[in-house]
């Protein structure tokens, strides 16, 4: 067995959880752009929103299957993978109240921006960040 003398850690494979997670993410994603089309074909009359709905619920489902993966394997993912559920109960609340409350229907549309963004966090396993990431340090 040859050792490296770097001393630095090799990378290790991802485990099954963990790619089933990431594939989960990527899928996610995709259906999250089928939402917006559907979402204007419902908007200019060229169909209903029962598939937008429909494919809503089960991007609910994904979500908490995202944060079950995430949780067993694939660590790094999980607060973006939380924070995606969280914004997915948010949406079908937004989808819900929207009928009644103008407002909170139109920040369905901008929760669903946010949704999108935080999605490629979770295929990433990234962290979320707020701020540029580092101090601001004053130069004389």
């Amino acid at each position: 067995m040859a050792s490296s003398s770097t001393g630095a850690a090799e990378p290790r494979p991802a485990g099954g959880v963990a790619r089933a997670h990431r594939g989960l993410a990527i899928l996610f994603q995709i259906a999250v752009v089928v939402q917006f089309f559907l979402a204007g074909l419902g908007a200019f009359g060229a169909g209903s929103y029962a598939a937008h709905r429909a494919l809503g619920n089960a991007l609910g489902l994904i979500g908490l299957v995202l944060v079950i993966l995430a949780a067993v394997g694939r660590r790094e993912a999980l607060q973006a993978s939380a924070v995606l559920f969280v914004l997915l109960i948010v949406q079908a609340i937004l989808g819900m109240a929207g009928d009644d409350v103008g407002v909170l229907g139109g920040l369905h549309p901008v929760n669903a921006l946010l949704i999108l963004g935080v999605g490629g966090l979770t295929i990433a396993g990234a962290p979320l960040r707020f701020g540029h990431g580092r101090r601001s340090e004053a130069r004389l």
